[in-house]
């Protein structure tokens, strides 16, 4: 068994299934990781989505911000992209929906030591407040709730503290497990900053470049969707999209 880690799909499933094909995945014997962003505005995101399902236990996803935004679409409170428009009309959209409301916002392997997310872990959390917090988020998204969630979902808290509650607790985890990549020293997450890290202004940092990460014990394999271009990544493993047909493979059978 082999074990490989994929960027953001963007709901591009051709690049999805050259990528497969080249790395010879056979899902009967092999794992993979696919670090969120299912969804984008590719129009085949419905065939990324009915694929990766398909595929049960040998495929881990972790949510990205564009496939809460799908979702958000799909509730009716937030704007939809062409790419969405396929899931939206399709006979198994509400089968389709459910299960990716399911999919958490991080995914640890005790036995190797990886952890999958989209976007990053903030410096401020430990393992343990971690896996907390994104279950109270993913217990939210998982039931019967999970629209009010989503009308109430934006970039209204870029600040962790521990006193945070009700909606805007709730939103900067997500928005840290799914739009994170830039902050200044203190953590406070800029969403509009991204690109290489040489371009950026001073007192800005990839948020896995923060001094005192409480859980920098953790091998952290993310989505790359601000380009870094940092080639001192200890630690971390930025996986570029999909279009650049780059898997990394984690372990071997």
């Amino acid at each position: 068994m082999a074990l490989y880690a994929i960027g953001s799909i963007n709901g591009n499933y051709q690049a999805l299934q050259q990528l497969l094909g080249k790395i010879g995945f056979d899902p009967a014997t092999d794992r993979i990781w696919l670090a969120g962003n299912l969804a984008g505005d590719n129009p085949q995101t419905l065939e990324v989505l009915r694929l990766v399902k398909s595929l049960g236990k040998s495929a881990i996803s972790v949510l990205g911000d564009r496939d809460l935004q799908l979702l958000s679409a799909a509730a009716g409170c937030g704007n939809s992209v062409a790419g969405f428009e396929p899931v939206l009309a399709a006979p198994d959209r509400d089968e389709l929906l459910k299960w990716l409301r399911q999919r958490g916002l991080i995914h640890h392997d005790a036995k190797l030591n990886y952890t999958l997310v989209h976007a990053g872990v903030p410096a401020e959390w430990s393992f343990s407040q971690a896996m907390t917090f994104a279950y109270e988020v993913e217990s939210v998204l998982s039931q019967s709730q999970y629209q009010a969630f989503l009308e109430h979902h934006r970039q209204d808290q870029s600040r962790w503290h521990a006193k945070l509650r009700g909606w805007k607790r709730l939103n900067f985890v997500a928005n840290a497990y799914t739009r994170m990549k830039y902050c200044n020293e203190a953590g406070k997450l800029d969403f509009s900053a991204s690109g290489p890290v040489s371009a950026q202004s001073d007192g800005l940092l990839p948020w896995y470049r923060l001094a005192n990460r409480q859980a920098g014990q953790l091998r952290i394999v993310f989505a790359d969707d601000a380009g870094f271009e940092d080639r001192d990544c200890s630690g971390v493993f930025p996986l570029p999209d999909v279009c650049a047909q780059i898997a990394v493979r984690l372990a071997n059978g």
